[in-house]
């Protein structure tokens, strides 16, 4: 059963560090059968209080990434792999995200 990771970046404390997350991420995700679906900073908010981010203006720096992985297994083992653990500490250095993991339908 597929999963998906969701991520929603709510704010950047470091734009120049997170370059470094940006140029690395997609190898990581493809080693384990990963492909990002959707990765967008100008979403339509239907409800709630997100506030919509602008390309590269990290005065604005909302965005949601969509990405999915064959199962849960494979997701979780990119999301604790060590290609993925140096990217994921300048991820949590240089920005505030929310990050889920749900199981796709049958």
């Amino acid at each position: 059963m597929t999963a998906y990771l969701i991520v929603h970046r709510r704010d950047i404390t470091d734009a120049e560090a997170l370059k470094a997350y940006r140029d690395g991420i997609d190898a990581t995700i493809s080693e384990y059968g990963g492909q990002v679906l959707a990765r967008n900073d100008g979403f339509e908010v239907l409800e709630g209080n997100w506030d919509p981010g602008e390309p590269r203006n990290d005065d604005a720096p909302e965005r949601v990434t969509v990405i999915e992985f064959p199962d849960m297994e494979k997701l979780k083992s990119w999301y604790d792999s060590d290609s993925y653990s140096s990217l994921k500490k300048i991820r949590k250095r240089s920005a505030v995200c929310d990050v889920v993991a749900v199981r796709g339908r049958s």
